[in-house]
């Protein structure tokens, strides 16, 4: 089965981390079904939008590893902006207009009347929703200005671009019943639908761009690994896939099941992020480990050798992100002003000058005097490694400090 999925969002700013998990849920059916991901710009209402908001939409899902195969501006039914199809959109009002099921106004707009019979959603998730005649409230199609709604651009663009599945949040239930009766009006195919939780913040209210909500491009810059978000994301849409050890979007896309989508809402949880952080860390080979962290190291101003960086890279276990490993990192090589010393980082500082070795157990002292006097530190990357990664003469002089102290 070959599947055409769209992302739709407005745009109105970054892509917040609930859009994101929409667009993760619709890369993870393409990965497994096979077919294309739509990339269309909603922006039928301008207001709020934000400069180069779409380019910027489509640069942060590359990051992530998700694949745009067909827009904003490129593919067989570009472009894939609606504000851009709006010749498309009012021919299809006016054939409503024509046949009856659509009325003019005084003042222009094309309205569809309420729906006076019950619309059933087949969702793929929940399986049939029933929306009961009367609550689906008149539909405006055409504002009395000339431009198209949401609705008549969303229903015209799924036909005419052949999308087979929408995968969208609960909050959309009501405009994809409305969808459905345009779907009839306008003698199209529906895509089969499934709705996912709507991620919320703190205050238990829907996220959004415009209100400010934490963006995918914070997560950029906070260092995480794009495939540490995607793991997230794809647990909160599809609970299943919580039994999967720390996995690559191809993994979760074997697991992935539509039937099996999160119902009502979703507080993305940061300690599982820490968590899949780490774990998608410690995948990293050890050459592309050692790359990313000695360059983020440079930017820093900071420098290692690949030597030690090699050898202080399978102590980084405690990292979720590459900024954190670059602290663990740096608090290795560069030299700390020392800690006041007790009498045990003397003795451990007279034992490292003494003793030739990079065993921390045959020093015969504490090791936690051994990582004070080493790191000017309590905690941090596990000792063994600290002693491969300092040459000789580091290790020397940084134990003299501690002597020389008063």
């Amino acid at each position: 089965m070959s599947v055409r999925v769209r992302f739709a969002p407005a745009p109105t700013g970054d892509l917040h981390i609930g859009g994101a998990m929409v667009a993760v849920a619709n890369h993870l059916l393409r990965l497994q079904q096979g077919g294309a991901f739509v990339l269309r710009i909603d922006d039928t209402d301008p207001s709020g939008h934000a400069e180069r908001a779409a380019e910027r939409i489509e640069a942060t899902l590359g990051w992530l590893g998700i694949t745009v195969d067909e827009g904003p501006d490129t593919g067989p039914y570009a472009p894939y902006r609606q504000s851009l199809r709006t010749a498309e959109h009012l021919a299809a009002a006016e054939r409503l207009v024509d046949v009856g099921t659509a009325r003019r106004g005084g003042d222009g707009a094309i309205v569809l009347p309420p729906v006076e019979h019950d619309i059933v959603i087949e969702d793929l998730s929940r399986g049939p929703i029933r929306i009961p005649a009367g609550e689906l409230p008149r539909t405006v199609l055409v504002r009395s200005d000339g431009r198209p709604t949401f609705h008549l651009a969303t229903a015209v663009d799924d036909a005419a671009m052949a999308i087979t599945h929408v995968l969208r949040g609960e909050d959309h239930i009501t405009n994809t019943a409305i969808q459905l009766v345009l779907c009839a009006a306008l003698d199209c195919a529906p895509p089969r639908f499934a709705h996912l939780p709507i991620v919320v913040g703190e205050d238990g209210a829907k996220l959004s761009s415009s209100d400010g909500a934490i963006g995918v491009d914070a997560l950029r810059a906070a260092g995480w690994l794009p495939a540490a978000v995607i793991d997230w994301l794809a647990r909160s849409a599809c609970p299943p896939i919580t039994a999967l050890p720390a996995s690559t979007a191809d993994e979760l896309a074997v697991a992935f099941d539509p039937a099996r989508l999160g119902h009502g809402t979703t507080r993305l949880d940061p300690a599982l992020l820490e968590s899949l952080g780490r774990d998608h860390l410690a995948q990293l080979p050890a050459d592309e480990l050692v790359r990313r962290v000695g360059e983020a190291l440079a930017e820093q101003g900071s420098a290692c050798a690949p030597a030690q960086l090699a050898a202080l890279a399978p102590g980084l276990g405690d990292a979720a992100t590459i900024p954190q490993a670059v602290t663990l990192v740096a608090g290795v090589i560069e030299r700390a002003a020392p800690l006041p010393p007790t009498d045990a980082d003397r003795t451990a500082a007279a034992a490292l000058i003494a003793l030739d070795t990079v065993d921390p157990d045959a020093l015969g002292v504490g090791k936690r005097s051994v990582r004070r006097v080493l790191t000017s530190a309590d905690h941090g990357i596990p000792l063994p490694f600290v002693l491969a990664a300092l040459p000789r003469d580091e290790i020397i002089a940084r134990a003299q400090a501690v002597l020389d102290l008063p």
